[in-house]
């Protein structure tokens, strides 16, 4: 993955988002997943997400 593709991914998600902290993980990255949170936790109430205060990206490493 390059930095732009990145960096895009990253400007979708705070404008959705706010600018929120990013917790990640080193490694050779192929591709990732963002996930907004509430205090690392991803819940739903009546079917509706919580309003996320962070986000956590799922890096998938490069083979």
């Amino acid at each position: 993955m390059k930095i732009s593709a990145l960096i895009a991914q990253l400007q979708l998600e705070q404008e959705k988002h706010g600018d929120l902290p990013v917790f990640t993980v080193d490694s050779d990255i192929d591709r990732m997943r963002v996930i907004p949170c509430k205090d690392g936790i991803s819940r739903t109430t009546n079917g509706k997400p919580e309003e996320p205060n962070e986000l956590v990206l799922e890096f998938h490493p490069a083979d």
